[in-house]
């Protein structure tokens, strides 16, 4: 593996890119669509997604760096730094990238009239750091850590882009804010079963380095009920929205109904989540092996 395509695995480039794809479809499918007089035009969006992936690619870098010794047990045939990339080149590129974001963060919080909002992109850089070495550590605060942070980057936008009086004045502004945040909500509790998960497969690298995740203080057995509970909350989340559409579509508004975003299509996609979490449920049940879990 050369050293560049290992740099692109080291900043998660698959998760960087299901990021962009979030902030794209939130920004350019639902605000732009449905509202007027949003702060960020194309030229701004862009310098706000650059800092916020920029913050989040250094966060992945520094966890890799405090997991190197667990790694070597974890995951010793996907161990990038040390191996590929030096320990020392690795804290540059986490630097760099902290710098850059920051920088795009105070440019973009400036031309959106909010320079404290540059607050925001600091949090985020210090909550990673602060996540990869020490709260990971610890029994369940890393996972809300990290599903915090996760939702958080979805609810972002809400500040930087409907901050304007003319757009909080503007027909469906409440129920733009609370459709992003269904999503961000979606999001903390998807993004917590994962992690949860993630600690299981990797319990045996953990308990050696001395790590009090959820697996390893409350036992496998628990944990996959409560990856379980959580999974099966989702569901039913997703059948209240869908109860949702089903009432609007089978009401009698005169209003082009797919501004409510509900159609025939919506309900089949939300159906295939809950199919997706009815086998997440199963295979968690079923699984007892390190591969299962992955």
């Amino acid at each position: 593996m050369g050293k560049f395509l290992a740099f692109i695995k080291l900043i998660r480039f698959n998760n960087l890119i299901i990021i962009t794809l979030t902030q794209l479809f939130i920004k350019y499918f639902i605000i732009n669509v449905f509202l007027d007089n949003y702060s960020l035009n194309n030229l701004y969006w862009l310098i706000y997604l650059f800092a916020l992936l920029s913050i989040i690619a250094a966060g992945y870098i520094i966890n890799d760096i405090y997991d190197i010794e667990t790694d070597k047990i974890n995951k010793p045939n996907r161990l990038i730094i040390e191996n590929i990339i030096s320990i020392s080149f690795a804290r540059k590129i986490y630097i760099g990238l902290n710098i850059y974001g920051l920088v795009l963060g105070f440019l973009v919080s400036y031309l959106v009239n909010h320079p404290i909002f540059i607050c925001i992109f600091f949090f985020f850089a210090f909550s990673l750091y602060k996540y990869s070495t020490k709260y990971k550590k610890h029994c369940f605060i890393g996972n809300l850590q990290i599903a915090f942070l996760t939702s958080l980057s979805i609810l972002n936008i809400i500040l930087f882009d409907l901050i304007t009086k003319e757009c909080q004045n503007s027909n469906g502004y409440m129920i733009i804010i609370k459709i992003i945040a269904i999503y961000a909500i979606f999001s903390f509790i998807i993004t917590l079963i994962r992690e949860i998960i993630k600690d299981i497969e990797d319990i045996k690298g953990d308990s050696i380095r001395g790590l009090q995740t959820m697996p390893i203080i409350i036992g496998i057995k628990k944990s996959k009920s409560i990856v379980v509970i959580f999974t099966a909350l989702t569901i039913i989340i997703i059948s209240y929205i869908q109860y949702f559409q089903y009432s609007v579509i089978n009401s009698t508004f005169n209003h082009e109904l797919s501004i409510w975003g509900a159609d025939k299509f919506s309900l089949f996609y939300t159906s295939v989540i809950q199919l997706l979490c009815i086998l997440l449920i199963y295979k968690v049940y079923n699984a007892s092996e390190k591969k299962e879990f992955y």
